[in-house]
């Protein structure tokens, strides 16, 4: 009988012991954001604006028609250590990328968008 109510209490007290131990996140590379991309007309914003607030592109490709797409990646990271019982501990890692992609003829942006993964 005591082992019984002994099984129930140590039951009892491993309920709910999931628990994050330690979570952080780190920004990477930012080359843009949320609140330059909307200053971007498409039209209107010419090659120099992009490169003076972007900076240089991390890649450039080229097309016999004379458009050029610029691209600016964006990465972040997150790792959790997660608990479990007291007895275990799992890390957990996210890497996330987004891409911003600005279509260039004529020295003017005819077109953007962003990739994300």
């Amino acid at each position: 009988m005591i082992r019984f109510f002994a099984l129930i209490l140590v039951a009892a007290t491993m309920t709910g012991c999931l628990f994050v131990v330690d979570s952080r996140e780190s920004i990477g590379d930012q080359q843009w954001s949320e609140a330059e991309l909307d200053r971007v007309t498409v039209g209107s914003t010419d090659a120099a604006w992009i490169r003076s607030n972007f900076g240089s592109p991390d890649r450039v490709s080229t097309y016999d028609n004379g458009m050029e797409v610029w691209r600016y990646r964006n990465t972040s990271e997150s790792e959790s250590e997660i608990g479990l019982f007291l007895l275990f501990n799992i890390n957990v890692e996210r890497e996330s990328a987004e891409t911003l992609a600005l279509e260039i003829r004529d020295g003017v942006v005819t077109d953007y968008w962003v990739e994300k993964r």
